[in-house]
């Protein structure tokens, strides 16, 4: 192949992947209810999505939430397995795996040799003001802002 076939091929294959992403969803003011409002803050932070029926999520995160005090160093896989069997939530190990990466992605949760806890055991809006607002929400918009004026200087 000459350069410029070389050329082509790479341009055909290349494919606009996000270094991150994150989905915001507004829902009224919180209720009385913990469960109603921790699914929401779940679909608020795109961690599901409205009317998802698997939310092993946000069993994960009560989980995590509630053993901030009692286990300060965190829980390992396995414990909250069996928490959510307590709870009569039947999930695939793999996708409590992957659902704790989500977790892990969006910064509520950390990983501290092999146990996993909320982030600095940090309550959750503090984590939001301190974490995800400046470094993920900020940045983003600060990324489409500069698209924004790279295509204004266009036209």
């Amino acid at each position: 192949m000459d350069n410029k076939e070389n050329k082509k091929l790479k341009e055909r294959l290349y494919k606009d992947r996000p270094l991150s992403g994150i989905s915001l969803n507004e829902f009224e003011r919180p209720t009385n209810d913990y469960n109603t409002n921790l699914r929401r803050f779940c679909i608020s932070l795109g961690l599901i999505s409205p009317g998802e029926s698997r939310i092993a999520i946000v069993y994960i995160l009560d989980i995590l939430l509630k053993c901030r005090k009692r286990n300060p160093e965190g829980l390992d896989s396995y414990e909250i397995i069996k928490n959510l069997y307590k709870k009569k939530v039947k999930i695939v190990y793999a996708n409590i795996l992957r659902d704790l990466r989500k977790l892990m992605a969006v910064g509520l949760v950390e990983k501290r040799n092999s146990l996993y806890r909320i982030k600095e055991n940090m309550k959750l809006d503090e984590i939001i003001s301190d974490f995800i607002k400046p470094y993920i929400i900020d940045r983003m918009l600060n990324k489409i802002e500069e698209y924004a004026r790279s295509i204004d200087k266009v036209n």
